[in-house]
């Protein structure tokens, strides 16, 4: 059965709203779920793929995070986000999985805005963001893990996005800045998106590049920093990164819609090599109250 054109143009909107879609005015999008990340490997600064050790046993380090995404319209062209998680982390050795590290806690709250610049197509929207880490890692020891990089970062991202019918596609170059000795970072996000009645499909690729490299652990196949648990994935002082992943999902009504999506770490250098799973709920809410009043006709005042 086919779903009218007004249905098909609604889901479009929402399917493509994090990226250079942005919210119609007084419009909430919100994302909730849980993302699973499992990384028993680290690239090294020539990009070479070592085992994960952890005080000299091999381990793995796995994490589990709740995260919140929302953005909100503000007014026309303009939109509010917000994203906040909650994550918990562990590193279990290979031979018998005991646990040898572990922490938990609220992970980076990001705070900021998009401006949608252009609306005809293509589209463009810029973004920034505030980077906050509500935890800190100043007095961690080997016998700790850090729960992130925990330094405070500004994101600038541009998104450029183009609709052909059932598909889109996006391109959103940025950068990072990082603060306390971590390195600036370029970041390139794409993605091809595809619509089929009540389904969606987008194949998507996310990058992270260092602009200045860490000469003191080019060749150390295990991060040396304090508090890593000898893993990359975390406190890596100047990592570059490529991932690709697809995200798939069904839009249970109007509001509504289920996804499931994975990525799988394909590059890298100083970082760690890792698979993402997820599953999430995504809901749009209107809170646009028309004013029905009557207006009040002028009655001319008679000499």
């Amino acid at each position: 059965m086919r779903i009218p054109l007004f249905y098909l143009l609604l889901f479009c909107g929402t399917v493509f709203a994090d990226y250079a879609w942005i919210p119609k005015s007084r419009n909430l999008n919100l994302r909730t779920g849980w993302e699973f990340f499992k990384s028993d490997h680290n690239f090294d600064g020539e990009g070479t793929r070592n085992p994960l050790t952890t005080n000299g046993s091999p381990s793995y380090l796995v994490q589990n995070r709740f995260f919140l995404e929302s953005e909100y319209g503000l007014i026309d062209h303009w939109a509010g986000i917000l994203r906040t998680s909650v994550l918990t982390a562990q590193i279990n050795r290979e031979s018998d999985g005991q646990r040898l590290l572990s922490n938990s806690g609220l992970f980076d709250t990001a705070l900021g805005f998009k401006w949608q610049i252009a609306s005809d197509s293509p589209l463009l929207t810029v973004e920034s963001a505030l980077i906050l880490p509500p935890y800190s890692n100043e007095k961690l020891s080997n016998q700790d893990l850090a729960l992130g990089d925990g330094v405070y970062g500004v994101l600038l991202q541009t998104h450029a996005g183009l609709k052909r019918g059932r598909f889109a596609f996006s391109v959103s170059p940025g950068l990072l800045f990082r603060f306390e000795g971590f390195s600036h970072q370029a970041v390139l996000e794409t993605a091809v998106s595809a619509v089929i009645q009540r389904f969606f499909l987008r194949i998507y690729q996310t990058g992270s590049f260092a602009l200045t490299k860490n000469p003191n652990s080019l060749l150390d196949p295990a991060n040396p920093e304090i508090g890593s648990g000898g893993s990359y994935s975390r406190l890596s002082i100047a990592p570059d990164l490529i991932s690709l992943g697809a995200r798939f999902g069904f839009h249970v009504s109007k509001k509504f819609r289920l996804e499931t999506f994975a990525s799988q770490t394909v590059w890298g250098q100083s970082a760690g090599d890792g698979l993402k799973l997820g599953l999430s709920l995504v809901s749009n809410f209107d809170f646009f109250v028309p004013d029905n009043r009557e207006p009040i006709q002028e009655v001319p005042l008679q000499n």
